[in-house]
């Protein structure tokens, strides 16, 4: 997308039995015919999106960059896809209808809003109106067949459950809406956060709108949350600001970060059985939690290691149980309120695997570079993978490559970040960087007769 490419950024590993590599020296893939492919993982990727079913919390959905749809009905123990009729795997947005939740939405990159009446067993494009990203999806808690679509091209509106839409902009000066809210108890009001233009107001079911930015010292606003119980409080979480709170509807805005060290808030989410609790998602700082209406703040990140985490949901029946959709990590679950979490992702083939090297003396031992989730480990010939990160977490892997001679050494070339190297088989990295003025490498090699000789493909300063 456009500048939101931060927020809203293809997918998984597959391998061949049909390449040109003898199957001998991938011994553990099954002969599956010429042409077949298996899936080899790793588990993870890019989770843009959360849905909890609200009548059975043990079915999850995520929406994923590349992926489409996965879904989960024990608790995120295992995925699997859920995209028949799904045509734009981009999705950037999920809404389950709150009275039949069989019925669900998603909204994606490509302008389209599609529509499932049999819990993503099948989806229908429901896209008469949006034309452009679909970043957000809000529905009428009272009457669902009305939904609200936050667009690059603004807020789009139906009354017709998806039938059709209609654009709902009057008075809403920036069009690019990343967030929408809407008053549980008065359904007329809604909020929308936009991306440089703050946060506009409607009391008129989206019909014409306002700024309610006072106080809003920073105008890209990422997130938004209205507590259950005492609506006139609302959060807003920003790229760069942090959180803001507001006790009048949006009247008056002021900062809520103390404690938070990372301000660049993607996804704020409330515990609904103890309102003063919030989480919220950051960049590359995890998740953080407020026990205080976000009046300090604390990490609360064990177990999830320098995430970018982009969505958050909490089960409703039990709201110690919580997911977070993560830049690279997949899903994480946390059954104590955050204080502990743990990767959720069996059956989550959305990781963007750039990269791919086998070692020369032991094939069964594969490394997979992926798009800012590092490097992967396999040795059991990509039956099973696990992060080989450390010292490098987070690193956009374009390129990768393994020293003949010696391939517990091998180097890895990163977007940004220039090339770091391991000299114990992915355990540990460090960057080899001196003298390397271009720092986005998208080609690794090493000279096979002197492999201290190494060469680095960069963009715009040549090798």
């Amino acid at each position: 997308m456009r500048q939101m490419n931060t927020r809203f950024r293809h997918t998984g590993l597959w391998i061949s039995v049909a390449l040109a590599l003898s199957a001998a020296s991938l011994p553990g893939v099954a002969h599956a015919g010429a042409g077949v492919w298996t899936s080899g993982g790793p588990y993870g990727g890019r989770v843009n999106a959360l849905a909890i079913d609200p009548t059975t919390p043990t079915t999850l959905y995520t929406g994923t960059e590349g992926g489409g749809v996965f879904k989960s009905t024990d608790s995120g123990g295992t995925w699997a896809g859920a995209n028949t009729g799904l045509t734009d795997l981009y999705v950037y947005a999920l809404a389950i209808d709150p009275t039949i939740s069989t019925t669900l939405y998603a909204g994606t990159s490509g302008g389209r809003v599609f529509k499932s009446t049999d819990s993503g067993g099948t989806w229908v494009a429901a896209n008469t109106g949006p034309t452009d990203s679909v970043y957000t999806l809000a529905i009428d808690p009272t009457t669902p067949a009305t939904l609200y679509a936050g667009t690059y091209d603004g807020v789009f509106k139906s009354t017709d459950s998806g039938g059709t839409w209609a654009a709902a902009n009057t008075g809403l000066t920036t069009l690019e809406v990343i967030a929408l809210a809407i008053d549980p108890t008065a359904p007329a009001t809604l909020y929308a956060g936009t991306y440089g233009g703050g946060i506009f107001k409607s009391t008129n079911s989206g019909g014409t709108w306002a700024a309610a930015s006072t106080g809003l010292t920073n105008p890209v606003v990422l997130a938004l949350a209205i507590d259950p119980t005492t609506p006139t409080t609302l959060y807003a979480g920003t790229s760069g600001g942090g959180v803001f709170k507001s006790i009048d509807s949006g009247g008056i805005w002021a900062a809520a970060n103390t404690g938070l060290t990372n301000l660049t808030v993607f996804a704020l989410a409330i515990d609904p059985t103890i309102p003063s609790t919030l989480y919220a998602g950051t960049e590359g700082g995890g998740v953080f939690k407020s026990n205080n209406s976000g009046g300090t703040w604390a990490a609360a990140n064990t177990g999830m290691t320098g995430q970018f985490v982009l969505a958050l949901a909490i089960d409703p029946t039990t709201p110690a149980t919580l997911y977070a959709g993560t830049d690279s990590g997949g899903v994480y679950k946390s059954v104590d309120s955050g204080g502990t979490w743990a990767e959720a992702n069996t059956g989550l083939t959305n990781l963007w695997v750039n990269a791919l090297e086998i070692d020369p003396t032991t094939p069964a031992t594969l490394y997979a570079g992926t798009y800012f989730g590092g490097v992967f480990k396999s040795t059991d010939s990509g039956g099973n993978w696990a992060a080989a990160n450390t010292g490098a977490e987070n690193l956009g892997v374009e390129a990768l490559a393994i020293d003949p001679s010696t391939p517990a050494t091998l180097y890895a070339g990163g977007y940004g970040e220039g090339v770091f190297k391991s000299t114990d088989s992915g355990g540990t990295w460090a960057a080899a960087n001196t003298g390397l003025t271009y720092q986005c490498v998208y080609a690794l090699a090493i000279d096979p007769t002197t492999p201290t000789t190494l060469y680095a493909g960069t963009d715009g300063g040549g090798v």
